[in-house]
């Protein structure tokens, strides 16, 4: 009798595993229907003036890097929301954040940006000492990307300015 339970249970493991071996298999052969985070090159140039203050010609640079999928609340927002309450205020369109260390004068650098399903602009937006004359925030339509048609992202930021530009894919001929 227990040799017919033990027997009886082990052939229950054994079909249970099999199923989710088999059902495992056919779920990664045939992928997934679910759009996949396309990643990119991203450059940041800073000029050798970012930044001007009464104390100092050039200074550090905090940027922020949003993915939306409604630009309009990050263009209507005013510049102190968005410093002091920006994931509050763009709560209904932010697909993802990130916050950047300090960009210092004249620094070049370098890093991946991986654009999530669901993003349709990539926001940049960029904590100026003197944000009343300053254009603090930039942004690039990514909704119609092809993965070849781009092949990174510039951010460029001088004295008071700053910009984000697509860099096309320039084709190997």
């Amino acid at each position: 009798m227990f040799r017919k339970t033990l027997s009886s249970y082990a052939a229950l493991v054994v079909s249970l595993l099999m199923t989710a071996v088999l059902t495992s298999g056919c779920s990664s052969m045939f992928g997934s229907d679910e759009p996949e985070a396309v990643t990119y090159p991203l450059s940041i140039i800073a000029g050798n003036d970012i930044n001007p203050s009464e104390l100092s010609p050039a200074n550090p640079v905090i940027l922020h890097l949003y993915q939306l999928n409604n630009l309009e609340p990050f263009q209507s927002a005013e510049v102190i929301d968005l410093y002091q309450q920006d994931a509050t205020l763009l709560a209904d369109s932010l697909v993802h954040k990130t916050s950047l260390a300090s960009v210092l004068p004249e620094e070049n650098r370098k890093l991946d940006i991986s654009i999530l399903p669901g993003t349709k602009y990539l926001a940049v937006f960029a904590e100026f000492a003197s944000y009343g004359q300053a254009k603090t925030r930039t942004w690039v339509d990514v909704s119609n990307l092809e993965d070849d048609d781009i092949e990174s992202f510039t951010v460029a930021i001088n004295l008071l300015t700053l910009n984000i530009q697509a860099v096309e894919d320039s084709g190997w001929w």
